[in-house]
């Protein structure tokens, strides 16, 4: 059984083996590089199969609308279009006014990136909405061009320069990052925000938007503040230290300037509040799930959303303006929102350059929460995605969207969910929600200029995340470095063989597993690149020196019995660089220098590339490479 490997073929090395069964090796020369991709590029053009097959991937609404099943869908995309669209009316509004422009764009904005997006992406499910952090960029590139501070809510702009106009051409930068990256073929990156990223991520910005919006649902008027900290922070101590005289002009900021402010809440306003989240939580919790189990039909989220947003959105618009809350009592109202479709014009090209800065942030934000949104629904409803069509969805969302006054828009994780669980199928439930808001945009605006602020605040609350710059690079570093400590301090063991069985596992947790006293067995778990090369050699310096101390292989006058060798297992190593082949000569010269021969086992062609680029070859000959484990135990075995 030792003359031969037990899958019924002869010992080889890696050279006998690759001559006998045909190895070609990978071109990777730049002239082959440019070949592929242009061929890639003409391919299309060779055949109108592949034309249209193409042209179908550039714009997948063509390729699944002609096959959509009405009769199984369309029911379900109406219920979740009109869902869906309901919950855009009120966090439409929000969204923009917490963004700093009039509430009718945050409609817009909710109409206009929803169509595009319809035809150009992939994901059945996303729904999208107005970036609360798109703000600071916009008031950022608002402070440099304009000298005085204009409300966004209801007064008018007294420069040429309007905040709307900021918005929009942020918007097209933002398009033009995304597009581009989807262009650079960067949807790799992607694959950096896991599940616990992600999850950690919005959770945290879950509580930033919470206590971003504590002031409105009690009525207060409390100072906006940003920076990292800042729902916590408080400048007490440090301004009466310093500043006596000043402790009355306090920056309190957040969570205690709103509790220090509780006294002074509008009671109407905290009222309407607390009759309004009652409403939905008795709504979501008791009359939804009481009308469900004596329901043949099964419509869990379309009834409780239609209720609620119908009934609360009409009937306090209506109380609103009956009682005249606004003048009466003082409770902030939505503003003016007027009726008709905007004309679309061209981006300020003049600030395009400073928006390109501020949209930066921005695109890597909204990609991260796009993507893993739509990676997450497309794995729960078996269906796949293309993370590059994604970013061109979303680029040309934001493009053409960037035409009109709109405000960048990003993926609504809540509102996405509600999408789901409406029972929606395809993205042409998003159709319905556009007809739905078109409605609203040409003729029914005008009724909501009397909505109390509060609503939009319960209809957002109801979206559980959003992304904040600061959160998402803090969260990607850290998962860039555990990714660096996994690669700098890999695992790697000492294998034995398992009797009469062609299997090589770690003696410490296969107790079967036996020691061969003349073969030292060594595997590295990961890529041997510049950050683990010392690792590396360290950790098979004490493997071989336990292993000559356990096996006595050395004779006492310095001369050992038999020949020894040492076989590195290559199998995890997916990658070497020339740092990592330098040690691996080390290596050899070094077991060379102690009467140990050096195989190397189930390497790639990858990795031998690099190693004949590096001149590893001239160390280690060729012959002394093994296809497998096996091979290389079985050759040592022979030839001890």
């Amino acid at each position: 059984m030792d003359d031969g490997l037990r899958e019924g073929r002869a010992v080889m090395n890696q050279e006998d083996f690759d001559e006998k069964y045909g190895y070609h090796p990978p071109i990777s020369t730049t002239c082959h590089r440019a070949k592929k991709a242009a061929r890639k590029c003409i391919d299309p053009c060779t055949s109108g199969r592949k034309f249209l097959k193409a042209v179908t991937g550039c714009v997948p609404i063509l390729e699944w609308l002609p096959k959509y099943n009405f009769k199984g869908y369309l029911v379900r995309d109406i219920i979740g279009g009109l869902t869906t669209g309901i919950m855009h009316v009120p966090q439409g509004i929000a969204y923009s006014v917490l963004s700093g422009v009039a509430p009718v764009y945050g409609l817009y904005s909710s109409f206009f990136p929803v169509l595009f997006y319809m035809i150009f992406g992939t994901s059945r499910h996303t729904s999208i909405v107005v970036a609360l952090m798109s703000g600071i960029a916009n008031e950022q590139i608002m402070s440099k061009y304009v000298t005085t501070t204009n409300s966004t809510m209801n007064a008018t702009e007294d420069t040429t320069l309007t905040p709307i106009q900021v918005a929009s051409t942020l918007t097209f930068a933002l398009g033009m990052i995304q597009f581009a990256t989807g262009l650079l073929r960067l949807e790799f990156l992607t694959d950096y925000f896991s599940d616990q990223l992600v999850a950690g991520f919005t959770t945290g910005a879950a509580c930033h938007v919470f206590t971003a919006q504590l002031d409105d649902i009690f009525g207060l008027t409390v100072p906006k503040v940003s920076g990292p900290g800042y729902i916590f922070r408080v400048s007490l101590i440090t301004s009466v230290v310093f500043d006596i005289s000043q402790f009355t002009e306090i920056d309190f900021q957040r969570i205690y300037d709103i509790i220090i402010r509780i006294p002074h809440a509008n009671v109407c306003t905290v009222i309407t509040s607390a009759i309004g989240i009652a409403f939905l939580y008795v709504g979501k919790d008791f009359i939804s799930p009481f009308v469900n189990k004596r329901s043949p039909v099964k419509i869990p989220i379309p009834y409780e959303l239609i209720l609620v947003g119908s009934f609360v959105l009409i009937m306090f618009a209506a109380i609103s303006y009956l009682l005249n809350l606004n003048e009466r009592y003082g409770m902030i109202i939505v503003g003016d929102i007027p009726a008709g479709v905007p004309e679309p014009q061209l981006p300020n090209i003049s600030i395009l350059s400073d928006c390109l800065i501020g949209a930066a942030g921005i695109a890597a934000v909204t990609i991260a929460v796009h993507i893993s949104m739509a990676k997450m629904l497309a794995k729960k409803m078996k269906y796949k995605i293309d993370a590059r069509q994604e970013l061109y969805a979303l680029g040309l969302s934001a493009m053409l969207g960037g035409l009109f006054p709109i405000y960048p828009v990003s993926t609504a994780l809540g509102r996405t969910m509600v999408n789901v669980e409406s029972g929606s199928k395809t993205q042409l439930s998003s159709l319905f929600s556009c007809l739905l808001l078109l409605t609203i945009i040409l003729w029914l605006g005008p009724l909501l200029e009397t909505l109390p602020m509060w609503v939009w605040f319960i209809a957002f609350i109801s979206t559980v995340a959003i992304s904040v710059v600061e959160g998402l690079a803090i969260s990607i570093a850290v998962a860039l470095l555990t990714i660096i400590f996994r690669s700098q301090w890999p695992k790697s063991a000492t294998l034995a063989r398992i009797p009469d069985t062609n299997d090589f596992k770690d003696p410490r947790k296969y107790t079967a597993a036996l020691p061969c006293p003349n073969i030292c067995i060594f595997r590295f778990d990961s890529a041997l690149l510049f950050v683990n090369a010392e690792r590396f050699k360290r950790s098979i310096t004490e493997a071989m020196s336990v292993w000559e101390l356990d096996s006595n292989v050395v004779a006492n006058n310095g001369n050992p019995p038999d020949k020894n060798y040492l076989i590195i297992d290559c199998s995890c190593i997916a990658f070497i660089d020339y740092t990592g082949a330098t040690a691996l000569k080390e290596v050899a010269n070094d077991a060379r220098s102690r009467h140990v021969e050096l195989f190397l086992a189930a390497t790639t062609a990858n990795v031998r590339q690099s190693l004949e680029v590096s001149g590893f070859f001239s160390t280690v000959s060729k012959k002394y490479f093994f296809p497998t484990i096996s091979d290389a135990f079985h050759f040592a075995t022979a030839n001890r």
